[in-house]
Formats: structure tokens, sequence, C-alpha cells
């Protein structure tokens, strides 16, 4: 009978292993990063790491709302984004782009044109409005004016705000008519504050800009989410 005492004392030591076990740490935020230009340079290397991301953007102007939703996937040479913007569908894969409105037929876009969205943009330059990191690299040049610390849906952050220099916005900016906006806002004596939410990973859950006239009115509020880093997202040719 001694031969059963063996596995008998196994037991009782592999559950009082399990009983002791401690949890899993919760995700920490990064310290807080004590410039602009160190924290976009770190939030880019992070978002250029992740495989995929979930979004969805609001922008008002004038009274009213444009709000789209999708996902994206970095690809090994692309950026693959699924949009969808009221009732228009939108697909962009490497060589080409697909459309549909109101649920019907998919039409086969060249990557030079428009992408059927209220921005005007063509089909190659729609990543650049969604993707993290270029929310994020419009903010090089910006200056820190106050941090602190806030949740957002049970996601601990940290919230830094800041002044935006629109000419070094528009400097960056791809898109020509996008970057003459800038320039003519800039010109035109527009001001511009910027306020970015950084979560656990060092990675962006929320930016919001603000763009306001010289009498202090706000002509324009943006704001983009993000959330499922690298989850399963497939984005495929559309078949009908």
């Amino acid at each position: 009978m001694r031969w059963s005492a063996v596995p008998l004392l196994l037991c009782v030591v592999l559950a009082a292993g399990c009983a002791s076990r401690t949890a899993v740490p919760e995700p920490t935020l990064e310290p807080v990063a004590r410039d602009a230009s160190s924290l976009v340079t770190s939030l880019v290397a992070r978002v250029e790491g992740q495989y995929s991301v979930r979004f969805d953007a609001e922008t008002a102007m004038s009274g009213r709302k444009v709000r789209a939703e999708g996902g994206l996937v970095r690809s090994r040479d692309a950026r693959l984004v699924m949009l969808r913007e009221d009732n228009v569908e939108v697909v962009v894969l490497p060589d080409a782009g697909y459309l549909r409105s109101d649920g019907g037929s998919w039409t086969r876009l060249g990557r030079t044109d428009r992408a059927g969205v209220k921005s005007g943009v063509a089909v190659d330059g729609l990543a650049d409005e969604v993707d993290p990191r270029s929310v994020v690299s419009a903010l090089r040049g910006s200056l820190v004016v106050e941090t602190g610390d806030e949740s957002l849906d049970g996601v601990p952050t940290h919230r830094y705000t800041m002044l935006v220099d629109l000419r070094s916005q528009a400097e960056q900016t791809s898109d020509v008519t996008h970057r003459s906006q800038l320039l003519a806002a800039y010109e035109s004596g527009f001001t511009a504050t910027a306020v970015l939410w950084v979560g656990p990973g060092g990675l962006p859950v929320r930016v919001e800009q603000v763009l306001k006239t010289l009498e202090d009115n706000i002509f324009q509020r943006t704001q983009h989410r993000f959330t499922n880093w690298n989850t399963d997202l497939r984005i495929v040719a559309p078949t009908r």
C-alpha cells in the first residue's frame, strides 16, 4: 500500500500549487512622455508593430456629423481597409478598391479613383485617414500643455492636451486637398488643439482635434477611437 501514497502526495502538492497561483497582472501604462516629439515617435513605433486594429471616426462641422467605422490590417507591403460611412461601404486591397452603396452591387475602383466617402479622398489615400499611425503622426510639431490620467470605457490612459501647429501638420499631409485646407486655416488665423489618450502598451486609444476660428468658435471637431488591437481581422475582395 505504500506505493499509493506517492500519487496522493503529488495530488496534494499540485492542489496546493493551484490554490496559491497568482493572477496574471493587468497591463500597465508606460511612463508619461515629456514632450510631443518623443511621444509621437514612441506611439508610431508601437502602432507599426501591430497587425490589426478596429477604428471608428467622427467629424463634426457646421452642424453636420460624418461617422465611419471599420478595420485596418497591416500586411508586409500594404494596408488593407474595410470601412462603412453611412450607407457607403469601401474595401481597400493592395491592387484596388471596392465600393457599394445601400447594400447594392460592388464596383471595382482603381487606386487613384475616389473612394466614395465624404472627404473625397482617393482609394490610395483612404488608409491614411483611419490608420492610427497617420493620425498620431499628424501631431508632430505640437506642444504638450497638460497631462493627466483618465479611464476610458474602463481602460486606464494617460491624457495629453496639445497645441497643434497647423502649418507643420499641413507639411506632413500627403493629400493635396487636405494640405490646402490646413494651410488656408493657418493663414486665416485658425487655431487647433488636440487631446490624445494613450493606453496600456503605449497604444493610442482616442485622438480628438478641434479647429477654432479667429473668434474662438469651433469650426471642426474630429475624433478617432481605436480598439481590438491584433484581433483576427480578415479583409478580402467582395464576392458580390
